[in-house]
């Protein structure tokens, strides 16, 4: 690539670079998530055939974060408690790790980080009412998954973007654009369409960094809010970072967007980085 030639979208298209996709267990779990009909019994069948991720179900349901104060050993019991929706977020977090096609010191940030801001973001939902929880966990967990195409497909660019994000403190988007005609988060949405997530997963992505778009509707603002937020925390505590930044990071006005007053924010960062301890190996 010569010097000033960022690659193009529709390179990526021309190319014909398969996205990456998601375990078949994963990909079913999706599949009747979609179904009018979708059962608590439909989704146990499905789990039931992966006993490893069987048994990070039942780990997770019993966590302190989805209130595992009685301890519970059957998969029934475990969905009963997690919801559907939460199901189906554990199962595509848990799947992750294997979009990647290597797995070293990069992969294994970027990975923390997604896990990190989908826990978080959660978190904040909950505490907050401004989003519904589960939307929050996958909208943190995907937000930045176009990263992991840009990273298996060109890992010399990207490593060279995360480079200067990580040495020199330069905004992702900015060290982006010098190697990218296209954002990761178009890439992202191409992504979570393929793997049949809802549109309005997509319609996130595609208005993350577009603050008109996202004042027109209320929800997405709030969501995408959360998600930023968590991002800040994530780089506070170093989840994904290579070191914690501390007092370094600045929440600027996203704790306010989302209805957040300065008690109710030492009570968030109380809360997340005892559950950035606790739930990211759970993972």
């Amino acid at each position: 690539m010569e010097p000033g030639e960022g690659h193009k979208l529709s390179e990526v298209i021309e190319k014909t670079i398969d996205l990456p996709v998601l375990p078949a267990t994963a990909q079913k779990v999706l599949g009747q998530m979609n179904d009018p009909d979708v059962s608590i019994e439909k989704i146990k069948k499905i789990i039931s055939t992966d006993p490893g991720l069987a048994t990070k179900i039942l780990k997770v349901a019993n966590s302190a974060f989805y209130g595992g104060y009685s301890n519970i050993q059957n998969l029934t019991q475990a969905i009963l408690r997690l919801g559907l929706n939460a199901v189906r977020n554990i199962v595509v977090a848990t799947s992750m790790k294997n979009v990647y096609k290597r797995f070293g010191l990069a992969e294994k940030l970027l990975w923390e980080q997604m896990i990190g801001s989908a826990l978080a973001s959660c978190l904040i939902a909950k505490s907050t009412r401004a989003a519904d929880p589960e939307d929050a966990f996958i909208g943190g967990l995907l937000h930045d998954v176009g990263k992991v195409v840009l990273n298996n497909e060109f890992q010399e660019d990207f490593a060279k973007v995360m480079e200067r994000v990580y040495n020199e403190g330069t905004p992702y988007a900015e060290a982006e654009k010098e190697h990218f005609d296209f954002t990761q988060r178009q890439v992202g949405a191409s992504l979570v369409k393929k793997w049949g997530f809802p549109e309005s997963i997509e319609q996130m992505l595609n208005t993350f960094d577009n603050q008109e778009d996202l004042s027109k509707d209320r929800g997405l603002t709030n969501l995408v809010a959360i998600v930023k937020l968590s991002d800040k925390l994530c780089q506070k505590y170093g989840v994904g970072w290579r070191k914690a930044y501390e007092d370094e990071v600045d929440f600027g006005n996203l704790p306010e967007t989302i209805g957040i007053d300065e008690d109710d924010m030492e009570d968030i960062l109380e809360k997340v980085q005892e559950l950035f301890k606790e739930e990211i190996d759970l993972y």
